[in-house]
Parts: structure tokens; sequence; C-alpha cells
């Protein structure tokens, strides 16, 4: 530019020193290039040795964290198996307390079944058993009359006339026709003791099916008559037992369950009824069975007893709740009915009042399917 404006004279130098400038400057860039790339590839090896480095060190730490996890994975395991081992063995002490309470619920009920065979039987034995003597003694008369004809047989025949003389007013010192009716009558009566401890008997044979863990097809109608006549002497005199059977009754059950759930809603029954403070001179309880269906049949056990408050209505299926006194009942009876209800896949409701009774309302199948038992 110097030389362009005439400042510097036009030679050589001034010539070619936009090139020689540009030549400079374009080593000198290559240089400041070449230091620059130098840089920063140090700093990229400087980076790349931290980053390893802060690798190693986190894998150390990972490495670390790891066998802490391990051990605290380890204690912790060790903690639930020795919580898992407590749990199975406070389900198992559960399970054989719940064993026991059910055994002792069923002995309860097999107290009051001892109790009731035991009054049963011995009323009709203890009436045979005073029939006896005095059909003994008339058996003797008749056999003293009989002895008096055997006699005739070899006696002098001028004196038989005599002998049917003595032998008549022997009949009428005895007063045969009375002796006669006397046998019949006590021969009655020693026949319907029979029949009754025969119909105790053939009820013990229906409620004995306690342990029956099998399916099968019976009456049901049976195992109620089987309980009442077991309960009878429990029943209070100015109780009536209504049953009004109108259902075809042959079902698929466990016949000793669902024996037991009738013994315990009929006993309660009873004891609602006795528990009343001002029992009337006729008292009911009424059983009621129908098809609801072609597969359901219901049974419905109502009784005036005292009743039941909304309370203790929704409580009465709990196991441990009662309102009986202590040491007079589990608590389990109608826990129990309520479960052997449910392993028939059946249903039970209950209606009731204070002073106007309970209605039990048990819907059962009249067949279980295989596939509900599964």
């Amino acid at each position: 530019m110097l030389r362009n404006v005439g400042v510097l004279p036009v030679n050589t130098f001034t010539t070619y020193v936009l090139y020689l400038g540009s030549a400079i400057e374009a080593i000198l860039l290559s240089i400041a290039l070449a230091d620059k790339i130098t840089i920063l590839r140090r700093e990229k090896e400087l980076s790349q040795a931290e980053a390893i480095k802060i690798s190693h060190e986190n894998e150390k730490l990972v490495r670390e964290q790891n066998v802490v996890l391990e051990q605290k994975v380890a204690e912790r395991t060790e903690e639930l198996q020795l919580v898992n081992e407590q749990v199975t063995t406070a389900y198992k002490d559960l399970k054989d307390a719940q064993i026991q309470l059910v055994e002792a619920e069923k002995m309860a009920s097999l107290g009051v079944l001892t109790a009731g065979i035991a009054h049963e039987i011995n009323n009709p034995i203890n009436f045979v058993k005073s029939n006896i003597k005095p059909l003994q003694l008339d058996f003797k008369d008749l056999l003293e009359v009989i002895d008096e004809y055997e006699k005739l047989h070899g006696a002098d025949l001028n004196t038989v006339a005599a002998r049917l003389k003595q032998i008549e007013a022997l009949k009428q010192e005895i007063d045969l026709d009375f002796v006669k009716t006397e046998i019949k009558n006590l021969m009655k009566g020693i026949e319907n003791g029979a029949e009754r401890t025969a119909d105790i008997v053939k009820g013990l044979r229906t409620f004995s099916r306690l342990d029956e863990s099998s399916i099968n097809t019976v009456d049901i109608h049976e195992g109620l008559d089987s309980t009442i006549v077991l309960l009878r002497s429990n029943i209070p005199t100015n109780v009536t037992v209504v049953r009004n059977y109108n259902a075809d009754a042959v079902i698929e059950c466990f016949p000793g369950k669902l024996n037991q759930v009738f013994m315990n809603i009929l006993s309660n029954a009873v004891q609602a009824i006795k528990e009343k403070q001002a029992p009337a001179d006729e008292e009911k309880i009424t059983i009621t069975t129908k098809n609801l269906n072609e597969k359901e049949v219901e049974i419905k056990i109502a009784d005036t007893g005292k009743g039941m408050t909304e309370e203790v209505k929704q409580k009465i299926f709990e196991p441990f709740f009662t309102t009986k006194d202590v040491g007079e009942g589990t608590g389990l009876g109608l826990a129990i009915v309520f479960k052997i209800i449910q392993e028939h896949f059946g249903k039970i409701e209950v209606a009731s009042e204070p002073g106007k009774g309970t209605e039990f309302f048990i819907t059962l199948n009249t067949s279980i399917p295989l596939k509900n038992l599964n």
C-alpha cells in the first residue's frame, strides 16, 4: 500500500513482500494449529486417563458395594428363613389348636349325645324291666291253672267234677280274665319299649357317621329325625318339634358332618327356648324342607326362643364368640356349622329379633360338583 501511494520505492522486496508475508503467515498458522492439536491430544489423553481412573474406582466401589449387599442379602435371607420357620411352627401350632378345639366341640356334642342316649335308652329299659315282674307273676298264676288241668289226666273219674270246681275256684281267685288282659297290656308295653329302643339305636346308627369323610347319597330327613331322637331327652315337655318335610331329600353330602350341623343348630334352638324369661305353655321348633329348584334344597329350622340382637347376629359365626356363661360353651359350634356348609358349597343365613325367635336357612346342593372338590 505504501508502495502504491509512492511512499516506498518499487523494488524486489516491496513487489514480493505480500507473497512473503502470506507464506510466513501460513507457516505460523500451521505451527499454531500443530501446537493446538498437540494440546488437545494431551488434554484428551489426560481426560481418558482420568476416566479410566474413575472407572476403576467405580468398579472397585461397585465390588465393595456388591460384597456389602451380598452380606446384607445373606443376613436378610437368614432372617426370612428364621421368620418362615417361626411362621410355619406357629401355623402348625394354630392348626393343632384348631383341631383340638374342633375335637373339643365334637366332644361337647358327644356329651350331649351320650346323655341323651343314656336317658332315652334308660326309659324304655326301665319300662320293660318294670313289666317283667308282674308278667312273671301272671305267668305263675297261669301255670298253676295249667298244672291243675294237667293233673286231671291221671285223676279218678269220680273226682273230676270236684277237681273242675276247684280249678274254677282257683281261676276266680286269681281273676283269670284280669290276668289275660294284664298279660296283653304288659306284652304291649314291652313291645313298645323294644320298638323305642330300636328307634334310638337306629337314630344313633344314622347319627354316628361323624367321621365319614367321603361323599355319600343320603336322606337328610333321616339325619334330622335321628338328631331329634337323640336330643329328645333335652327337649322340654312344653316344646313341640314340628316337621314339614316337603323336599326330595336325597342329596350328596358328608353325612356325619351334616348331622353335626343339625345337632348344633337344634341344640341352640332348645337352649334359646330354655333361656326365655317367660316360656309359653306351647313352644315350637319347626323344621321345614323344600326344593328351591332341581339343584338346591333348603332346610329351615325356626324356634320360638329368646331371639338375638343385630349385634349378636352379626357375630354368631365367628370362632370363639358365645353368649353362654364362661365354661358352658366353646364358641365354636356355629363356626363349625359355617365351615361345614362351606365344605358342601352351600350357604347358611339367619333371621332373628329379640323376643321373636330365630330362623336358620340352610341351602344345599343336591349334588356336589367334582370340579369344586379339586
